[in-house]
């Protein structure tokens, strides 16, 4: 099967991200979302984000810019999106029960062909597909932020997805010049599970008052080589989604990925980072 069209579910930071990064390698996209003041909104900065990253850096011609946009169609209705695709991707809050749900009704009213994707950091594949019908056809394909920028792609396999679907994602997410890496479906996969355990711990360390902020972030950046501090880092995926993702682990893993209390507190105050302005650091 030919992947031609491909149908992403949430425009927020991660779903535009992922539309994009598809319309840039030649792919229609349907990108879905249930708010149409969302959808206005993140249509205007796709368009500025390929005009300043792409065409003012001379990457693209304005002509060459035109039809990447015009490869992404905005819409509010999933029915009429997932219409002759050969791919879906959700890109929804980290939910197991919305999750479950939107897959249940992909399941149905999607054609046995389609291949269905989560892009899901953490959360099981199998888990996912557990109500579906055709649960072979389901799999993960993991994209990191910003998408257009990182360049892996965590390749998750559920307990149910065949070699042909499993396949057909892998020479997709290529396609987007992506370094693919494959995993049999295990919670937080490779990435999240590596790096909640390290931002957790400086969470902790910042709690304990060993250190600044700004601190504990320049001694990683330095002593690791890493582009930015875990703090910091937390900040941008948001923390939010780092507390779900320890409340996960601990329920699969045990107590010693138990979210930090004061990661927990950031989170009771909606301070979530750099989508609310404010977290470890002031935005």
């Amino acid at each position: 099967m030919e992947i031609k069209n491909v149908c992403v579910i949430g425009a927020g930071v991660m779903g535009s991200g992922i539309a994009q990064i598809i319309a840039i390698n030649g792919y229609s996209v349907n990108l879905v979302d249930l708010s149409e003041e969302l959808l206005k909104n993140v249509k205007e900065k796709i368009e500025l984000n390929i005009d300043r990253h792409y065409v003012a850096r001379n990457k693209f011609s304005s002509e060459e810019a035109n039809k990447i946009l015009d490869n992404i169609h905005y819409k509010t209705s999933i029915d009429e999106c997932v219409n002759d695709v050969q791919l879906v991707i959700e890109a929804i809050y980290e939910d197991m029960n919305l999750k479950q749900v939107l897959f249940e009704k992909l399941d149905s009213i999607c054609e046995k062909e389609v291949i269905l994707a989560s892009n899901t950091s953490s959360l099981s594949i199998t888990d996912i597909a557990s109500k579906c019908k055709n649960k072979d056809r389901i799999v993960g394909i993991h994209f990191f932020n910003p998408a257009t920028v990182m360049k892996l792609i965590e390749l998750i396999e559920g307990d149910h997805t065949s070699s042909h679907t499993l396949e057909i994602a892998k020479e997709f997410s290529k396609s987007l010049k992506k370094t693919v890496v494959t995993i049999k479906d295990s919670p937080g996969f490779i990435t999240s599970r590596l790096i909640y355990v390290l931002c957790n711990e400086a969470i902790n360390m910042k709690m304990e008052g060993i250190a600044s902020t700004e601190d504990i972030d320049t001694a990683c950046k330095l002593a690791f080589n890493f582009p930015m501090g875990p703090l910091e880092l937390s900040d941008l995926v948001g923390l939010d989604i780092y507390s779900n993702i320890g409340d996960y682990l601990t329920d699969e893993f045990g107590e010693k990925y138990k979210p930090s209390f004061l990661l927990k507190k950031k989170v009771g105050d909606h301070q979530l980072g750099r989508k609310t302005r404010k977290g470890f650091y002031d935005y």
